[in-house]
């Protein structure tokens, strides 16, 4: 018999750990391609901001989840190596040197690793595609169109062979240190392993909750420094969630130290535990950060629908109509398309602005220019009836709650205006800021403006180009959920008098000449939600808010459950990896507790428990993670209706636990009928 033959032969006898570790690979390269494909596909990358929040986010979720998924393709390749290690075992107790048994290996995993990465690349993009069709049921739009991207592709190609090259490593460096003995003894090893500690198990339940606490915070303060300390305070929670994992899995020292009765009571099961406690962490630690990502990233892009849709609901007027004074909307005018839409008015208010550039001042020390809108006072006095007094040469900063971070760009005594136009620089010193709620449509661009003295604004706009004025209109109407006609006609209004042409960062316009910006133009034909996005003069409604520019954000919540679907699989498929190999493992101590006396309904109890603490363990902890990072990254981003969106999250944690307990309840009918 040669060695092909033999191989053949052993192949055919383990067909099923060859089977798992080659859907494992096949699993997990189909997951990351498919993955990839979205995260830098044309139709995630146009909507998602460049450098944003929600961009870096999902990124670090998909890197993140690829750590995960590296860890659980390592552990599927040592259980493979363990059943594996039998075969080599036979080889070397042949009389064949180790040099040629790893070549016979590698050859052989070479190959089984190369068609599984090739099938999952090939599935990734069907996979990808079915996904989003599913999604795409609920939530179609214009811009949630599918289109390949080929970034992420190219990606999952590179992920293939850095896994490649990592478990061909470990694979040759376990053939060259493996011992025939303990190859025999197999079986009857158990892992060396530290001590449970209740000092320890505080310790990790302590640093995860600081942990999140420290990366938001000094995330959303800024700075070189801040940052460094932020990801030092995530690493320190990832720590807490491993040192929590590993002293559950010990927990049996502690327990003989302060409840004997209770470890005593399941010495067996503490026992188990300990002796793989290795083999737990791993794969209980990747399933819970896979878990704390599904969790995360369904909780963060709610926050952001919950929240503007209530904001919405709650605006003070039912629309705001913007336009320039090159593009100028008359009152007149909105009361004729209003009779034509069938729409009556029922109050009806304008201010006007101007556009100045502003030197910002920050309290860290640095400055830049911005655009910032400019009121008169008495203009601000009639819509507010603050009667406030705005002396000659200073202005005042005005701003609603969601908006108070503007302040930081406020932090000295004086600023330096530039009039765009006449290219003139003036200094205005700063009166005390005035915060107002419930004044102006929060989602406008009068959330946060600068008010001047009369005087001041007067001679401002008489050297003003009409491109850098504007005026706003705030309308009430009766019954606004029916008035979407209205919202038509007028956003055709706006379009048709810009030319169908969007000057799109007008708002920024002010400080070009400062900034080295250009201005940018779309056409709206084909652009429209995204104009909606983006455009600070756009027409909005409560019935925009709520309904039409829903879907110019669709795509971030198809691309979070997309992340959320691939990390929760992802996690179910550690967890039963773990499990199967757990039952695998432990056989030999079921037979030998079934003859020593132990009732069939005990062992199965005894099953039971290992089966809930593997299973368990990552879900709670991954939706308890998830749930108080969501509710920390909500209070440092001013998110206004966080309990709308903790309920949201917790509703999501329910939704996992019923799917991990039917899962488990199948798994476990399963695993009874084989090794019971």
């Amino acid at each position: 018999m040669t060695l092909n033959d033999m191989s053949r032969k052993l192949f055919k006898n383990n067909r099923k750990q060859y089977g798992l570790f080659f859907f494992s690979i096949v699993f997990s390269i189909a997951m990351t391609g498919a993955y990839g494909v979205l995260q830098y596909s044309p139709t995630v990358t146009n909507v998602l901001v460049d450098g944003g929040s929600t961009q870096t986010i999902s990124q670090a979720m998909f890197f993140g989840s690829m750590l995960g998924i590296v860890v659980f393709l390592v552990y599927a390749d040592n259980i493979f190596l363990k059943y594996k290690s039998r075969e080599i075992g036979i080889f070397l107790s042949l009389g064949i040197d180790r040099q040629s048994v790893q070549k016979i290996v590698v050859k052989e995993y070479t190959l089984l690793f190369q068609l599984a990465a090739l099938a999952g690349l090939l599935l990734s993009v069907p996979l990808a595609y079915l996904c989003w069709s599913l999604l795409n049921l609920f939530l179609e739009t214009q811009e949630t169109a599918f289109r390949i991207g080929w970034v992420g592709l190219i990606t999952a190609v590179l992920f293939s062979l850095f896994n490649w090259f990592i478990l061909r490593t470990i694979n040759r460096r376990f053939i060259k240190n493996v011992d025939i003995l303990k190859i025999i003894k197999t079986s009857d090893e158990t892992e060396a392993t530290k001590n449970g500690n209740l000092f320890l198990l505080i310790l990790g339940a302590l640093l995860v909750p600081a942990g999140i606490i420290a990366f938001f915070t000094l995330q959303d303060i800024g700075g070189f420094l801040n940052t460094m300390l932020a990801f030092i305070g995530l690493a320190g929670a990832v720590w807490g969630v491993y040192l929590l994992i590993v002293q559950c899995a010990t927990i049996e020292d502690i327990l003989k130290k302060y409840n004997d009765k209770a470890y005593y009571k399941n010495i067996v099961f503490y026992n188990l535990l300990k002796q793989k406690i290795r083999q737990y962490t791993r794969s209980i630690f990747a399933a819970t950060l896979l878990i704390t990502f599904a969790t995360f990233g369904i909780g963060f892009i709610a926050a952001g629908f919950i929240d503007g849709y209530n904001v919405a609901l709650n605006e003070p007027y039912d629309y705001t109509i913007n336009a320039t004074y090159e593009h100028l909307i008359t009152k007149q005018r909105i009361f004729e398309i209003a009779k034509e839409s069938n729409t009556t008015i029922t109050d009806i208010e304008l201010i006007d602005c101007l556009l100045l550039g502003v030197q910002n001042n920050y309290k860290n020390g640095k400055n830049d220019w911005s655009s910032r809108i400019v009121v008169s006072e008495d203009n601000f006095n009639t819509l507010s009836g603050a009667g406030i007094s705005v002396p000659k040469g200073s202005y005042t900063v005005y701003y609603d709650s969601s908006m108070e971070y503007k302040l930081n760009a406020f932090s000295t005594d004086s600023s330096l205006f530039y009039n765009p136009t006449t290219e003139q620089e003036f200094w205005f010193t700063q009166n005390e800021p005035i915060c107002r709620d419930r004044l102006f449509n929060t989602r406008s661009v009068f959330s946060s403006f600068l008010i001047l003295n009369d005087e001041d604004y007067r001679t401002l706009a008489a050297t003003l180009a009409d491109e850098y004025k504007a005026v706003s209109y705030m309308v009430n109407v009766e019954n606004w959920q029916n008035t979407a006609d209205f919202q038509n006609n007028i956003l055709q209004a706006v379009i048709s008098d810009n030319g169908g042409v969007i000057f799109t960062n007008w708002h920024n316009s002010a400080t070009f000449a400062k900034t080295g910006s250009q201005a940018k133009y779309l056409p709206f034909e084909g652009n429209e939600t995204k104009i909606a996005r983006v455009w600070s003069l756009y027409p909005l409604s409560k019935l925009s808010s709520t309904t039409t520019q829903f879907e110019a954000f669709a795509t971030y919540l198809m691309l979070m459950l997309f992340i959320a679907i691939v990390a929760f699989v992802s996690a179910v498929m550690v967890i039963g990896l773990k499990l199967i190999s757990t039952i695998w493992d432990d056989a030999e101590v079921y037979h030998d507790l079934r003859r020593l006396g132990k009732k069939q309904k005990r062992i199965k109890g005894l099953i039971t428990k290992q089966m809930l603490f593997v299973y368990f363990i990552p879900t709670v902890l991954g939706c308890i993670i998830g749930a108080f990072a969501t509710y920390r990254i909500m209070l440092v981003s001013g998110v206004i209706y966080i309990g709308k969106t903790m309920q949201l999250v917790g509703c999501v944690c329910g939704l996992v636990m019923i799917i991990q307990i039917a899962i488990f309840f199948m798994l476990r009918l399963r695993i009874m009928r084989s090794y019971t």
